[in-house]
């Protein structure tokens, strides 16, 4: 397999990550079943190696069986390769669909869904795959604290199945993504929380096809996005912040309770000498308060969240919010200061200030004079 042509197969994966089916290739690599017929053998063997890279061992088992010499022998081969590797050959290689009788019934596609993450940087994921008895849904929510909180999963039949997903499409927080984006973004969560997957994770991964997981893992959703940071695009912000797809960040409590003590400290000092010096003060705290927060385990959890947001917002087409979630991901990776990050800096100030006036309004409340 020496011959093959490596840029074109990484043409193909590149295709594959897009789920662009356009190309018969990468259809057989996204789906599986038989190998397509009437690719030219350069075509073929591109194929072929591009199966070895994911690991397809069902899709080569296929390929095996084609009439085509060409074929058969690269197939071959690299299912030799892959038993040196460790890899296990299935007793039988699976299909997209059974039949019973005359009747044919296709399993339909799996469906992932990824969510605008809460204040703590944790994402919602629903999964949904499909088999032949029903179906299984996987839902919760995944961060790199903890890997994941509040799963759940459920075997339904096939009519609970597409309400569950019709329900979840009309969520306007809830973005529909291919299902092999879904299982990275998932799985990145669990490694970098510990490694434990939620409760039935393996059951529902069990009905989604070989080449689909293996994208997953193989393939960087966010590798066509930019990775180099654009200092100016951080101030570009309104996007994150306001409007229908904005994203919240919250200070943790263990932070944001000493913050608002001394912001209240500030604010009823009889020291300071004159407003602009409490503002000075004030914006002091809000920068201690926001560094604070990033140094430790929340800059992992945003630079994913920030990842996943920019993710869903270029399926979405939400072209504004995806160049400010990759820009202000890339500068908690290149390891800016929070309070040098715009977004978080100005949520911090928003936080401060909301509770500090509902503090001093209760304050006030108590202080009026019965009438």
């Amino acid at each position: 397999m020496s011959a093959v042509d490596l840029a074109r197969v990484a043409e193909l994966l590149e295709a594959v990550e897009s789920d662009d089916r356009s190309r018969r290739e990468a259809e057989w690599l996204l789906d599986g079943g038989e190998f397509p017929a009437g690719l030219s053998a350069d075509e073929a063997m591109v194929a072929i190696e591009a199966a070895r890279r994911m690991a397809l061992m069902n899709h080569l088992q296929l390929a095996k069986q084609s009439n085509d010499k060409v074929v058969k022998k690269a197939s071959s081969k690299a299912i030799h390769v892959l038993k040196t590797q460790g890899h296990e050959v299935p007793a039988e290689p699976k299909t997209g669909s059974w039949t019973l009788g005359s009747e044919e019934r296709t399993i339909p596609e799996p469906v992932g869904l990824l969510g605008l993450p809460q204040g703590d940087g944790y994402f919602p994921f629903i999964l949904v795959s499909h088999n032949r008895s029903g179906a299984y849904v996987t839902a919760g929510v995944a961060g790199s604290g903890q890997g994941f909180q509040d799963a759940d999963h459920v075997q339904v039949g096939r009519s609970k199945a597409r309400q569950i997903t019709e329900n979840a499409r009309q969520d306007h927080n809830l973005v529909e993504v291919p299902v092999h984006i879904a299982i990275h973004f998932c799985e990145r969560a669990f490694d970098e929380g510990g490694g434990e997957r939620p409760d039935g994770w393996s059951q529902m991964l069990s009905s989604i096809a070989d080449g689909t997981k293996n994208t997953a893992r193989l393939v960087d959703p966010l590798a066509r996005q930019t990775d180099t940071l654009d200092a100016s695009m951080l101030s570009k912000v309104d996007a994150l912040l306001e409007g229908p797809h904005r994203v919240v960040f919250n200070l943790e409590e263990r932070i944001s309770g000493p913050a608002v003590d001394s912001v209240m400290e500030v604010l009823g000092s009889q020291i300071s000498i004159d407003d602009d010096d409490k503002k000075r003060r004030v914006a002091a705290e809000v920068i201690r308060a926001v560094d604070e927060a990033f140094e430790g385990h929340a800059r992992k959890t945003w630079i994913l969240a920030l990842d996943v947001v920019a993710s869903i917002a270029d399926v979405a087409e939400w072209q504004e919010v995806r160049d400010s979630a990759r820009h202000t991901s890339l500068a908690l990776r290149a390891g800016r200061k929070g309070s040098d990050i715009p977004f978080f800096r100005i949520w911090t100030e928003r936080q401060l200030a909301a509770v500090s006036e509902m503090i001093l309004a209760v304050r006030a409340g108590k202080e009026m004079p019965l009438q």
